[in-house]
């Protein structure tokens, strides 16, 4: 499957999006379930988990955010920790990972937490 990438420093990245897209189309009865770990002083920890129809787990996936690292953080850290860890999940399972398995987004997060 045919998907867009970001370049970034000479590899190229699917974004989450894109593996959100391709996953559906692949699997439209399969599921995603996130679920937060932990949430304590403004760092939250989560994990994606991919279930195929029967409930049987396939690919799992994880991530962490602190909320004062960016400015998008600072109001949407869950969020973007719950896209983090279902893009990893995703890629687990093999989509969107031909570069890969990081996604854009998780890849532009650290490098931005580094200046």
């Amino acid at each position: 499957m045919n998907m867009k990438t970001i370049n970034i420093r000479g590899k190229e990245y699917v974004e989450v999006a894109e593996r959100i897209k391709a996953f559906r189309q692949l699997h439209p009865i399969w599921s995603i379930e996130s679920t937060i770990l932990s949430n304590t002083d403004g760092i939250v920890l989560m994990q994606a988990i991919v279930k195929d129809e029967t409930g049987r787990v396939l690919a799992t996936g994880h991530a962490f955010e602190k909320q004062d690292s960016t400015f998008i953080n600072q109001t949407s850290y869950i969020e973007n920790c719950e896209t983090s860890a279902v893009g990893r999940a995703l890629g687990m399972l093999g989509i969107g990972i031909d570069s890969a398995i990081a996604s854009a987004e998780e890849v532009a997060t650290a490098q931005a937490n580094q200046t």
